[in-house]
């Protein structure tokens, strides 16, 4: 099967979003001011893959993230107040879905949620257009209760589309905290897939195959020695109470070198280590949210065209980044429909592509960056306050 990935999405009073429409690239940076919403997009590709895994579905998904009240936009109002999302997804040859969900809570009594409409189209290369699925259809309209469940997450439901189905579910999300990591913290008993803080990642490591494992740790490895040259080996090693430890060998005074695992390394090897095995996974988009933390600046001014290079290499998924960083943005790789822009809307939030804007596009074209023609638009005009207060 040919990879896939997101094309476009839209949304309507989603969080902080009242209206979205924006066509996604292969490698997406969203740049936006604190407290904007760069989070609350990615978390719509998290929900989308909440609605088919197992123990998921309408209900948790929604539940995760607080509820209807947190995730309907405070701003809905009037006849509309319904949240939507409808996303294409497209393959390498162009053919590929578009999946459409708009739902509400019950009643006024009953805040959980319910379908107001699902729809599966069938994208070919053509230019034709299959519908697979609608609803309501006339199963809803005899059991409304079925409308508290996707068809999307249903398998006696999906089998026209479980391709689309399959895709959701390989969307990851990383954000790896070095302390939770550290300190062997297991994943909260309510997460639905694998933990989007890091704490599975040494398992993640041990249940691959021992060839892929070692293959990967090999790769690892070699990107590891630019960044700690003393490092000479990277192994999985299994303790006494079967915990699994990534240790690393390196060079000191003593001839034979020493071992240090995951407690001894430092937060941003232990950020990057994570990075380059989500990387190498198979499947579909990449959610990284600010992947310089902790990252040296020589790194981060690298990072952009690695990941390009892992895409054309590597596993080939789809990644989409949130960042503030202007070393990260400085690679004159970047091109303008790479880049989102989110900005203060009158009510919430609007995103902008990088390639709708002329005078982005003029300045890209010209030889500027993506750091120097998109970051200083997200500075908030409020920010020169900033030089005269304290606390």
């Amino acid at each position: 099967m040919n990879k896939m990935r997101f094309a476009r999405v839209e949304l309507e009073n989603w969080k902080n979003f009242t209206s979205v429409e924006v066509d996604l690239a292969n490698r997406v940076f969203i740049v936006g001011p604190n407290a904007i919403g760069k989070s609350n997009f990615l978390q719509v590709f998290r929900f989308l893959r909440d609605l088919v895994l197992e123990g998921g579905g309408l209900g948790p998904a929604v539940n995760q993230r607080g509820g209807m009240g947190k995730v309907r936009s405070l701003y809905a109002r009037g006849l509309n107040t319904d949240v939507m999302i409808r996303v294409v997804v497209k393959d390498e040859a162009g053919a590929g879905w578009r999946y459409e969900l708009a739902f509400a809570h019950e009643s006024d009594r009953n805040p959980r949620p319910v379908v107001v409409r699902e729809l599966v189209d069938r994208l070919r290369v053509s230019g034709e257009t299959e519908r697979k699925l609608a609803r309501p259809d006339n199963q809803d309209e005899t059991d409304p209760e079925r409308l508290k469940e996707t068809a999307i997450g249903v398998l006696r439901a999906n089998q026209d589309f479980r391709e689309l189905a399959d895709f959701f579910r390989t969307v990851a999300y990383l954000h790896l905290v070095p302390q939770l990591l550290r300190e062997e913290q297991s994943p909260r008993g309510d997460t639905l897939g694998t933990d989007p803080y890091g704490r599975d990642l040494l398992d993640q490591i041990r249940n691959t195959t021992p060839r892929t494992q070692k293959a990967r740790l090999r790769r690892l490895e070699r990107v590891l020695k630019t960044v700690a040259p003393q490092l000479e080996n990277l192994r999985l090693e299994i303790d006494e109470h079967g915990q699994p430890h990534l240790e690393g060998k390196f060079r000191h005074w003593r001839p034979q070198g020493a071992y240090q695992d995951e407690r001894q390394l430092s937060d941003g090897t232990l950020r990057l280590i994570g990075l380059l095995w989500s990387l190498q996974e198979p499947g579909g988009p990449l959610l990284l949210e600010e992947p310089e933390l902790s990252l040296h600046t020589a790194i981060v001014k690298r990072l952009a065209p690695f990941i390009h290079r892992a895409q054309v290499g590597g596993a080939g998924r789809q990644v989409i980044l949130t960042t503030h960083s202007e070393h990260l943005l400085m690679d004159a790789g970047i091109a303008p429909e790479e880049v989102l822009l989110m900005l203060p809307a009158a009510e919430g939030a609007q995103v902008v592509e990088g390639a709708a804007r002329s005078e982005i596009v003029r300045l890209m074209q010209a030889g500027l960056t993506a750091s120097e023609a998109v970051l200083p638009r997200t500075e908030t005009r409020q920010m020169a306050l900033f030089d005269r207060l304290n606390v």
